[in-house]
């Protein structure tokens, strides 16, 4: 069993936001918690993840979450605030923008149904290759 302080995470700064983590991906059989945080005016890169679906529970502030689900071609925007739950399907397209005046604060779960992806077993592995997505994209 594991119990943790949501704001006693380590933490891992992109250039866009800060990820700090609170049970790693290699402590389980398939699913890993952080606490993310956007700066006002600030946002996540685009992307997909094609091994696992998130779920966003907000904490503070306000955001909005640009989508495009898996084979549709329209995008889509959701508007979330704190104690908002919010499911990312797997393989679908998205980024996270934070559009309040306060930074936004949400806990994120990322849950993989067929277990960790090959390569990526742990936080560190991930946190590696997320390094080279965020300086490309």
């Amino acid at each position: 069993m594991i119990v943790k302080n949501i704001f006693k995470g380590k933490d891992y700064k992109w250039p866009t936001h800060t990820n700090s983590l609170l049970i790693d991906r290699k402590a389980t059989k398939g699913s890993e918690v952080f606490l993310t945080r956007i700066e006002p005016k600030k946002f996540t890169h685009r992307h997909i993840h094609r091994d696992n679906e998130q779920l966003y529970y907000v904490i503070k502030g306000k955001g909005l979450i640009t989508y495009r689900l898996k084979g549709e071609k329209i995008e889509r925007k959701a508007r979330i605030e704190e104690k908002d739950l919010v499911l990312i399907p797997i393989k679908t397209e998205h980024q996270v923008f934070c559009v309040g005046n306060k930074p936004l604060l949400y806990l994120t779960i990322d849950v993989f149904p067929k277990g960790k992806p090959k390569g990526e077993e742990s936080w560190e592995a991930h946190a590696r290759k997320l390094a080279i997505e965020t300086r490309e994209g």
